[in-house]
């Protein structure tokens, strides 16, 4: 009993001498962490950078595009003789691009309304084995309340404050109404249920001061939204190769020219929507419901699109777009005589969130036999082209 007690006794001194026991470990204090907190006054996706009242939104998309084409008319060049000629191109053909965008979008309240800078940079790669595609700025702006000033549409297709009155008809071939982006400074009304917006537009003229003005007005009416767009062109710049070559003169190129656009977009019951636009030019411009043919640019005198989309299931939508072009101008801004028209349709599925799969495709004709440019080489000319295109496509 002494023997044990005096093992015991011994222990208890050495593990409580400070001299033979180890050092006290201390834990440091982490570092405050501020988390990133959500912000919800813009809606979804939206989070508070850190340290500041910003709210900053990160989205994007990755698709790939599959696309089957008929055989096409172009325009080609001769550099020996330096004249241009049409000719019939090769047989049916098909490719594949794929784009990857992202978008970085800031916003805040300031006593002048909401503070907004955006910035999209993409890249698309033409299928082309071992090229990377170069990245660069597809859109960067920056708005506070009305005033809007940067890369960005042209308010001729679109402004921010015009809801469903941007852009063409439905799907990927949804129409030609003359979209582009431009450089430009504009500023947007916004009132209970109208808007408006007057841009100026950089047309890289450096030998004018005067830019290319653009006013749209628009407003709901019951369950209809009408809009009207009017778009002055100060220099059209257009030199239609197409037509030089079979001898037409060139000058129209560098008039100033006028475009009218009139729109519809109605609701039609629960799952249908309808969209109406006509157009007017007064000769070749960029404001205008330019028509793409044998690699060129054919501006209509007048022209109306329609276009027709249902929401069969809330996985799958379908639509349908037509077009037709009057009286395509010639360079020197005289009417061609030459008619057109164009019809495209396809369909939407979204299995998941996030996720689509696209089917689209797309018929023109044109009637070139009455510009009397029916034969080439003695080959009949192709006028009529067609174009199918199978999309997969995740945004986020």
């Amino acid at each position: 009993m002494h023997l044990k007690s005096l093992l015991f006794a011994t222990a208890a001194v050495v593990v409580a001498s400070p001299a033979l026991s180890a050092d006290a470990i201390v834990t440091a204090e982490p570092e405050p962490v501020e988390y990133v907190r959500v912000c919800d006054a813009f809606g979804e996706g939206y989070f508070y950078i850190p340290g500041s009242e910003t709210c900053l939104k990160l989205s994007g998309e990755v698709r790939l595009r599959v696309i089957a084409a008929g055989e096409k008319t172009t325009l080609e060049y001769d550099d020996a003789t330096s004249t241009f000629s049409l000719s019939n191109a090769g047989g049916d053909s098909y490719s594949t691009k794929v784009r990857a965008r992202l978008t970085v979008d800031a916003k805040n309240d300031t006593e002048f309304g909401v503070l907004h800078s955006k910035l999209r940079i993409q890249a698309e790669n033409d299928g082309t084995p071992g090229t990377d595609a170069t990245y660069g700025m597809d859109q960067g702006y920056l708005q506070l309340g009305g005033l809007f000033a940067g890369y960005s549409e042209s308010a001729w297709v679109y402004s921010t404050n015009g809801g469903d009155t941007g852009f063409g008809g439905k799907g990927i071939y949804d129409g030609s109404y003359g979209y582009q982006q431009r450089n430009m400074l504009q500023y947007q009304f916004t009132g209970a249920n109208w808007f408006a917006a007057v841009s100026l537009e950089d047309d890289a003229d450096s030998t004018s001061w005067m830019p290319d003005v653009v006013g749209r007005l628009g407003g709901v009416v019951g369950g209809f939204t009408v809009f009207g767009v009017v778009g002055y062109d100060q220099d059209n710049g257009v030199d239609d190769d197409v037509w030089n070559a079979i001898g037409g003169a060139a000058a129209g190129a560098g008039s100033s020219e006028v475009g009218v656009k009139l729109g519809l977009n109605a609701d039609i019951g629960a799952a249908g929507n309808l969209i109406v636009q006509g157009f007017y030019a007064t000769g070749n411009t960029a404001y205008g419901a330019t028509l793409g043919y044998a690699g060129q640019t054919w501006t209509p005198e007048w022209s109306v699109l329609a276009a027709y989309g249902h929401k069969f299931t809330p996985e799958v939508t379908g639509y349908v777009n037509g077009q037709y072009f009057a009286d395509l101008y010639t360079p020197t801004n005289a009417s061609g005589s030459v008619d057109a028209w164009a019809v495209s349709g396809g369909f939407k599925w979204t299995p998941v969130d996030q996720f689509s799969l696209t089917a689209d495709a797309q018929y023109t004709k044109v009637d070139v036999g009455s510009s009397g440019i029916a034969t080439v080489g003695g080959d009949p000319l192709i006028d009529d082209e067609w174009t199918f295109v199978m999309q997969l496509a995740r945004s986020f």
